[in-house]
């Protein structure tokens, strides 16, 4: 009595925990499945810190313009005696242009100070700007590395798109290769039971002596080739699992006695076909790579006016106006009481600022030209893409028709070696060839499928959803 209480408890902590695991499984869809790829797989996470470096690049170069506060301060004392002291605070606000308004106080006494850098016991604040007349005027190194963040943040935003145009390509082969096994297996599996059902009628039927001994030897051979089929299908299917599990962490549940995989290869072919129409319309330039080489020709082109500007000649000027007050805290600014500087420069040869010029037009041509051509690439491979795909139909038409065909042909030899007008051998070979016609209709379906994502990789949109 124990023991029966025992071994049913025993049922039924089994029982629970096989509804547990049915309720932990994942089952997935072709959708289903795109959509926990793009949650789960960590190079997707990775795809999306592309936009966060852009933004963080443009804010980088917007900080340029940010307030710069400065300071620094000097004293000397010998035997006793305040040689000098001697210091500056500024504050300085860039401006948009090549420009910055600045405040700034400024305190200087002892013997042996330069007399220059003397103050007033209370210092001296001012008000002042300084300017670029020349170099920088019109465009200047800050305001570049502005436009240039802001063509980068394109430039990342096309990065993140092609990072996950490649993870989602290389996801939807990998279900649809997964597919095609399972599709394989079923095949196997089919055929190898009715290679078993066909053994054992022979075997009752040699038993009787209706059929000779050696047809049961030639079944139970035919049924081990068909069974090894099936155990490599199966093999395969335990890959083609694993590959799931790689990119798609989520899937760690499928195993070979419970894919979970609900879409089948027909399912999938025929919701292709529905959408390949609208994919095949899509004629836009919509790839990233292109819109990456279109951000880096900005960024080119913003590099190549920053060089163009820097031929010019370098003048600065400076003008501050300084307090005439005994007053810090409200000074007295007077225009009579000013500092002013200039500051000019030219290299002679101009050498290094024209071949920098001729350098980054250069870089900018280079890049065009590479952009033409992956134009090119991308045109030329999706009209290849789109004849093999009418090609590929055309294939399944008569994939189609021949295992029809060699279905037929096996149920009349069924009937002729029923009544005793046929061999074995020539049943089998009509079974196998029908076998052969099932897997070559599977692989063009797998073709044409594989055709639809491709041309969707190129495309560049994402749309792999059927």
């Amino acid at each position: 009595m124990v023991s029966l209480r025992r071994n049913s408890l025993i049922l039924l902590l089994i029982g629970l925990g096989g509804i547990c695991l049915s309720q932990t499984s994942s089952v997935f869809s072709y959708n289903t499945f795109l959509n926990s790829v793009k949650e789960a797989n960590p190079l997707s996470k990775r795809a999306e810190n592309n936009n966060a470096y852009g933004k963080a690049k443009l804010r980088a170069a917007q900080g340029n313009f940010d307030p710069q506060l400065g300071s620094n301060i000097e004293s000397k004392q010998f035997n006793s005696s305040n040689y000098f002291t001697y210091g500056n605070a500024e504050l300085k606000q860039p401006l948009y242009t090549s420009q910055y308004l600045k405040v700034g106080y400024q305190y200087g006494q002892g013997m042996y100070l330069n007399p220059e850098l003397s103050t007033p016991l209370i210092g001296l604040p001012y008000v002042g700007i300084e300017a670029s007349l020349l170099q920088g005027l019109m465009f200047d190194k800050r305001r570049a590395e502005v436009v240039k963040a802001k063509h980068y943040s394109e430039y990342f935003n096309a990065e993140q798109k092609i990072q996950m145009n490649d993870l989602l390509f290389s996801a939807s082969n990998v279900y649809v290769d997964a597919l095609y096994t399972k599709k394989i297996n079923s095949l196997f599996s089919y055929f190898s039971t009715l290679a078993q059902q066909r053994l054992n009628g022979i075997s009752e039927l040699s038993v009787v002596g209706e059929r000779p001994a050696i047809d049961t030897i030639e079944a139970a051979i035919f049924l081990q080739s068909r069974l090894l089929d099936r155990q490599a299908g199966e093999i395969e299917m335990i890959k083609k699992l694993n590959e799931l599990t790689i990119i798609n962490p989520l899937s760690s549940t499928l195993s070979l006695s419970n894919t979970n995989l609900t879409d089948s290869l027909e399912q999938v072919y025929s919701l292709t076909i529905k959408t390949i129409q609208q994919t095949i319309i899509n004629e836009q330039n919509t790839n990233p790579f292109i819109s990456q080489y279109l951000a880096k020709q900005k960024v080119l082109e913003t590099e190549k006016r920053l060089k163009r500007e820097m031929i010019k000649p370098v003048l600065d000027v400076s003008y501050n106006f300084l307090n005439t007050s005994n007053d810090i805290i409200f000074p007295t600014l007077n225009t009579n009481n000013y500092k002013w500087g200039a500051n000019f420069s030219f290299p002679l040869f101009l050498r290094k600022p024209r071949n920098e010029y001729k350098m980054a037009a250069l870089d900018a041509k280079n890049n065009e030209l590479e952009t033409i051509n992956k134009q090119n690439q991308i045109n030329f491979k999706r009209k290849y893409i789109l004849e093999a795909i009418q090609l590929t139909a055309g294939q399944i038409v008569n994939a189609q028709r021949s295992a029809e065909y060699s279905k037929l042909l096996v149920e009349a030899e069924k009937l002729k070696f029923a009544n005793g007008e046929s061999s074995l051998f020539l049943l089998n070979s009509r079974e196998s060839k029908w076998l052969e016609t099932e897997l070559k209709l599977a692989e063009y379906k797998l073709k044409f499928i594989k055709s639809f994502i491709e041309l969707t990789y190129v495309n560049g949109d994402l749309k792999y959803e059927l």
